[in-house]
């Protein structure tokens, strides 16, 4: 069902009876607005967008400066980078003499969690952990070897590694995310399972009868359809665990991919 298809169909269950914006309660754009809103809010609440394709949201490149001159430069505007040359120039530090890549690697904004996490080009995936667990080394930051494990601070948009890799190589990450884009254009069809579709129209009629007008806010129609919509949602998160059943692999493999 695309942008059109659910802005008529919405328009048909608020018997709707205008044929064009001049006349219609609720206009084209706000029925997109809408709509929009009802398809980032089931994204986000139930997480049913799955990714591993998309390179700018799916893909961290991960690589240490190319060279002494290199980090030289970056270590005048960042003071991560700034840190490690000190490292550099220091015998008694773990990162002497050694071009190391970032510990804290920025992700999509898009991304709401991470299912899985492996390197390109080594068969073991990462392990997620947390800051507090490799905290008990208080130089944890500054230990020079292969990442086997990820922290995630989705708040502020990062990940980091456990340990500081002097290789060149990209993270692969299976994701769950917003939508990459709103739909705009009539054709345009969201990103769920095509099942999912009719969960969205219940959330959509309650905005619609929320507008503040006198012929169209009607707060007995909002409370009908909020709790439809609630229902709704409830239904694809349930359709999702069962999912995340099926995926489920032998714990036995989990290091590998």
């Amino acid at each position: 069902m695309n942008l059109k298809e659910l802005r008529e169909e919405a328009w048909a269950i608020a018997r709707e009876v205008g044929t064009t914006d001049t006349d219609r309660l609720w206009t084209t754009k706000e029925m997109n607005r809408y709509i929009n809103r009802v398809y980032r809010y089931i994204a986000r609440e139930t997480r049913c967008i799955r990714d591993a394709q998309t390179a700018a949201v799916c893909r961290i490149n991960v690589a240490p400066p190319a060279d002494y001159a290199a980090l030289q430069a970056l270590a005048l505007t960042d003071p991560f980078y700034a840190d490690d040359l000190a490292g550099y120039n220091d015998p008694t530090s773990w990162l002497y003499h050694k071009l190391v890549a970032p510990r804290v690697l920025p992700i999509s904004p898009l991304v709401i969690d991470i299912d899985e996490m492996k390197w390109n080009l080594s068969p073991w995936k990462l392990v997620a952990a947390t800051v507090s667990k490799w905290q008990t080394n208080p130089f944890w930051e500054r230990v020079v070897g292969h990442p086997t494990e990820y922290a995630k601070d989705y708040q502020n948009g990062y990940v980091a590694l456990n340990y500081r890799t002097t290789s060149t190589d990209a993270l692969l990450m299976t994701t769950r995310r917003m939508p990459l884009k709103d739909l705009l254009a009539d054709t345009d069809v969201r990103e769920y399972r095509l099942h999912y579709h009719d969960f969205m129209i219940n959330g959509i009629l309650e905005q619609m009868f929320d507008k503040r007008d006198t012929e169209t806010v009607d707060p007995s129609a909002v409370s009908k359809y909020r709790a439809l919509y609630m229902r709704d949602v409830d239904e694809v998160k349930q359709q999702e665990m069962l999912f995340d059943q099926r995926l489920k692999v032998n714990a036995s493999m989990d290091a590998f991919r």
